[in-house]
């Protein structure tokens, strides 16, 4: 079966984080539901051939949302120096999502590929399992990493 994948450049979007200070940023993230998002956005399309399956296109087009802090400009130093290096461990890590993703669908077209008689209900059952697998290896990176903690997305808060 011919699988084809159409991968975009994860796109970007920011959300807007207010405070003050970093301790009231720190508050605002959190009580957002998450700091930085990843979402894939995979579709499939299929052509049928004889009842069967003939092929596949898979289209991704990824997208990655980060806070912006409205007060950084008002930041001290130290606070400024605190936000940009949390943002930038940030982003690499909601990229490392991007490469969790990819693996994932690597080794779903590398197996849908080997088949050779799938009908339209069988390739609809394996697309769901695909998401369901791709969802896993994201919570288990997330776990792994406590959600980018571990490779630096934490906010430093200065003393006073």
């Amino acid at each position: 079966m011919k699988v084809i994948c159409k991968i975009a450049k994860p796109g970007r979007t920011t959300w807007s984080v207010k405070g003050k200070n970093l301790e009231e940023v720190f508050k605002n993230l959190n009580a957002h539901r998450w700091w930085g998002q990843y979402k894939s956005g995979e579709s499939i399309k299929w052509t049928i051939k004889d009842g069967k399956v003939d092929a596949v296109q898979v289209l991704v087009k990824p997208l990655i949302s980060m806070p912006k802090w409205s007060g950084v400009s008002k930041a001290t130093k130290e606070e400024k120096k605190s936000w940009d290096l949390m943002s930038k461990a940030l982003l690499k890590h909601e990229n490392e999502h991007h490469k969790v993703f990819l693996k994932v669908l690597e080794a779903w077209v590398k197996k849908l590929e080997t088949l050779t008689a799938l009908d339209k209900k069988a390739l609809e059952k394996a697309w769901k399992a695909f998401g369901k697998e791709a969802q896993k290896q994201q919570d288990v990176f997330d776990k792994k990493t406590d959600h980018g903690a571990k490779k630096g997305v934490v906010l430093n808060i200065p003393a006073k």
